[in-house]
Formats: structure tokens, C-alpha cells, sequence
């Protein structure tokens, strides 16, 4: 089992965070550890800026706040900021920049990924056409997650479909 080095999560570790600030943080840091493979203290970092207050948090404040490195920061930055999931605004005269959610984009990228899956279930298949006449078990690795994504993209319009109508009601003034 592979350990990550910055899981530890001392109290000393979080200075600026309240109790269930740490919880919250920490498990948005464990869940993109477990899936990922990110590094917890830039798990930490989006964990942060999802509950943050204010929103826009400059990367000194990041690294005082989480007490994780300027390099943390930066990685993550340069993953979500081309996704327009995180926004970035340099500070003028210095090195520093301050970061903040994109409320509509994160959303928005999640389920881009949903809608897509069709797509690579669709190239999955003609792989799978392709190897039609390769040994069994060459091909059993493509059959299986062909079987995976096959099944998700069957659900997949049904569920964008409920999110869509659950985010319309949601929307209708009460």
C-alpha cells in the first residue's frame, strides 16, 4: 500500500482552519487520494477553495491557511485553471496570484465527463471490432471495460436528464 507523505493532518498542520473546516478539507484531500493519486496537500487546496470565505484566496494566504507549499498550490492551479474550474487573478508587482471556485465550471466539467462517456464506449467498441480475431486473452482487458463503460453510457442520458429537471425545479422561484 502506497502512503502518501502529506496525509498527515496535525492541527499544527491546518493553523488556520476550524475543527470541522479540517474534516471537511481533509476528506475532499482523501477522496482525491484515493481516486487520483493527488497528494493530500493539494487535495487540500481544493477542498479549501470549495468552502473558503472569501472565495478569491491568494497563494500566500493558501499556504499560511493549509500550511502547504507555494509548489502545492501551483500544481493545482495549473490543473484547474485551464479547465476554468479554478479562476486565477495575478496580483499586480509580485509573484503572488489569487485563486477562487468557478461556481458554474466545476459542475459543468463533471458532467461533461458523464456526457462523454458514450463517446468512449463507442471507441471501446470498434477497438474491440478491430481485435475481433485476437487470442481471448489479449482481448479479455477491452472486454471487460468495454462492459463498464458500455453499461454507464446505457444510464448516463437518464441521469444527465434527472440532474437537468432536478436543477430546473431547484431554480423555479418557491
Amino acid at each position: 500500500m502506497v502512503t502518501d507523505p502529506t496525509a498527515a493532518s496535525e492541527t499544527a498542520e491546518l493553523p488556520g482552519l476550524t475543527e470541522a473546516e479540517r474534516i471537511i478539507v481533509d476528506g475532499v484531500a482523501e477522496y482525491y487520494w484515493q481516486n487520483d493519486g493527488m497528494p493530500h496537500e493539494r487535495g487540500r487546496v481544493i477542498g479549501w477553495l470549495i468552502i473558503c470565505d472569501p472565495t478569491e484566496q491568494t497563494t500566500a494566504e493558501l499556504t499560511a491557511r493549509l500550511g502547504t507549499t507555494r509548489e502545492a498550490i501551483d500544481r493545482v492551479a495549473d490543473q484547474l485553471v485551464p479547465a476554468h474550474v479554478v479562476l486565477r487573478r495575478d496580483l499586480p508587482g509580485t509573484d503572488e496570484y489569487a485563486l477562487f471556485m468557478n461556481n458554474e465550471s466545476w459542475p459543468n466539467a463533471v458532467l461533461e465527463v458523464f456526457a462523454n462517456i458514450p463517446e468512449f464506449d463507442r471507441i471501446l467498441r470498434d477497438a474491440q471490432h478491430t481485435l475481433k480475431d485476437e487470442d481471448p486473452e489479449r482481448t479479455q482487458r477491452l472486454d471487460r471495460t468495454q462492459h463498464l463503460f458500455g453499461f454507464i453510457a446505457k444510464e448516463v442520458p437518464e441521469l444527465l436528464a434527472s440532474y437537468a429537471a432536478q436543477e430546473e425545479a431547484a431554480a423555479k422561484p418557491s
